[in-house]
């Protein structure tokens, strides 16, 4: 069989290919923000900032297009457009124009809800929500890949310190067998106020809260949850296994005194509170959320302030550590923006 090739036909395929190219270059990806508190503040200053960056990388105009807040009249200091804040979270997750939900309200239920509306609804979600993770991450996983979409979240766990990513590829190459850290920058915050300044408990929390490392309400840092509601992410990434913090044995660091700082003190260590999680002999785990006394000398004594640090520990690679900011608005809007940025990567 002759094959006869028209030269129009060509032609026109290249039009058409160049039609294309135009149409990505002017793409839109149009945001829907959920939360415009201290890290939803920050994500849409960073979104903001970086608008033109991200158009002269990936072609893409990256809008947030609406977003949602539980408190119009409430006074903010980001300067945005009245006419794109609303209370009324269907206008954001029933626009079929809006191709991302970046949830950011915090709590469990009501945020579950606005993911689970949003990845049925056929839109990619980027979350920092570790608490509905904890709970629900492998059914979350499973909805977004029935629905075609992708579901973002190295927010969650340890700010801007890219610890899933790591856990990903050191899984997939290696066995993981341990890993253990410093994963509540709040709390880290508070000990090592203590410690260097000789504050009392409730002078740090001051502190801790006035610098916005704590919510009004710290039970769910300094009770330990919030590091336990992290390392169910953590095992999820580094072993495969869905443990909820139900099942983590926990402490916090509510009943640590100034006495107990000074008297780790005089014997050359530091109290840290610890996550880990470490496979037995016989492939069980063992996780746990405790406040530990280190040495001066353990990689964990001089992570200090509202730092994170994650030792992990393959079979073959041996032991890595990661390190970097755990709290505040910025180091966890950093993350945010890196999952946009995964995400343009991916889709676009």
């Amino acid at each position: 069989m002759n094959l006869i090739i028209d030269d129009h036909e060509i032609d026109n395929e290249i039009d058409n290919e160049l039609d294309v190219s135009v149409r990505r270059s002017t793409q839109t990806l149009r945001i829907g923000l959920f939360g415009l508190g201290v890290v939803g503040s920050g994500v849409w200053r960073m979104l903001l900032a970086k608008r033109g960056e991200f158009y002269d990388k990936f072609g893409i105009d990256v809008e947030i297009a609406r977003i949602c807040v539980r408190d119009i009249a409430k006074e903010r200091d980001t300067d945005l457009p009245k006419d794109i804040v609303t209370t009324d979270a269907s206008t954001l997750l029933n626009d079929e124009t809006i191709d991302v939900i970046i949830e950011l309200i915090g709590g469990r239920y009501e945020a579950l809800e606005v993911i689970e509306q949003a990845l049925r609804a056929r839109k990619h979600v980027i979350t920092a929500n570790k608490l509905v993770l904890a709970y629900e991450l492998p059914r979350l996983r499973k909805l977004a890949d029935r629905n075609g979409v992708n579901l973002f979240y190295s927010a969650s766990v340890c700010g801007s310190v890219p610890v899933l990513r790591a856990l990903d590829d050191l899984r997939i190459g290696d066995t993981i067998l341990s890993l253990q850290g410093i994963v509540n920058g709040s709390t880290n915050f508070v000990l090592t106020s203590m410690t260097n300044s000789g504050v009392t408990y409730e002078e740090a929390l001051r502190e801790a809260r006035t610098r916005g490392f704590l919510e009004a309400d710290p039970t769910f840092d300094i009770s330990g949850q919030d590091a336990a509601q992290k390392l169910s992410v953590l095992i999820y990434h580094a072993f495969g296994r869905h443990i909820t913090p139900n099942d983590v044995d926990t402490e916090g660091i509510e009943n640590i005194t100034a006495d107990d700082i000074l008297r780790e003190s005089k014997n050359g260590n530091v109290i840290k509170l610890i996550a880990s999680a470490t496979l037995d002999g016989s492939g069980e785990l063992n996780v746990s959320v405790r406040t530990k006394a280190l040495p001066l000398s353990h990689v964990f004594a001089s992570t200090s302030d509202e730092f994170n640090a994650l030792e992990i520990i393959a079979r073959h690679a041996g032991p890595q550590i990661l390190h970097g900011k755990g709290a505040g608005s910025f180091p966890t809007a950093s993350a945010v923006t890196s999952d946009v940025v995964e995400l343009l990567r991916e889709q676009y």
